[in-house]
């Protein structure tokens, strides 16, 4: 019965993160939550948070566990670029507990096609995107809060440091990937990601 199966909830930082994150809980029998980069601040009940960018993961760190101090242990996500060698050396990114090489699992359609496609390998039967509507309704209040964002840094929610080019090209891989390997697999609860990948039943 589909109502049974073992979904993760990638978690956003849109404004609808909390709508739809109760939303997406309320179709679940069974699941658990992985927030992505900033998200980490937003919601206490998490198993999973993602570095989308490996260079801030303590920051994303520091700012979950400053904002949620009783929160339970939490497994941290990140990628390396494998054709360096190794992943980074433990005292560089410590919070980091499972790495994944960025060949395989950096998607090109923002990081929560990155969390989608870890936990795709983590044997999720369903991933559904909460928060995530590549919509440009920008961040939820308080998103970066002790986070630093450098105008270089790709935010698909923030105008100002985005390219019409570089949405398109994010929502034209991630409609590839609806298309591909996310469909049937990966869903979202809002926004235009909700119009190409499905609305979980």
């Amino acid at each position: 019965m589909e109502g049974k199966m073992r979904s993760l909830l990638v978690v956003g930082t849109a404004p609808s993160l909390y709508v739809a994150l109760a939303a997406a809980q309320a179709l679940c029998d069974e699941f658990e939550v992985m927030l992505v980069n900033g998200a980490g601040a937003a919601v206490e009940a998490a198993q999973h948070l993602l570095a989308g960018h490996t260079d801030k993961a303590e920051e994303f760190v520091s700012a979950r566990d400053k904002a949620f101090p009783l929160a339970l242990p939490y497994r941290v996500h990140a990628t390396f670029n494998e054709r360096k060698g190794a992943q980074p050396p433990e005292a560089e990114r410590p919070s980091v507990t499972d790495w994944w090489p960025q060949g395989r699992f950096s998607s090109g359609a923002t990081s929560a096609g990155k969390a989608a496609r870890i936990g795709l390998a983590l044997e999720f039967e369903r991933v559904i995107l909460c928060g995530c509507p590549m919509d440009g309704s920008g961040y939820f209040p308080g998103e970066s809060n002790g986070i630093p964002q450098l105008r270089a840094c790709q935010r698909i929610g923030d105008p100002a440091k985005q390219t019409a080019s570089t949405i398109r090209r994010y929502k034209t891989r991630m409609a590839e990937l609806a298309a591909g390997e996310f469909k049937g697999r990966v869903f979202s609860m809002s926004g235009w990601t909700r119009e190409v990948l499905g609305a979980p039943c």
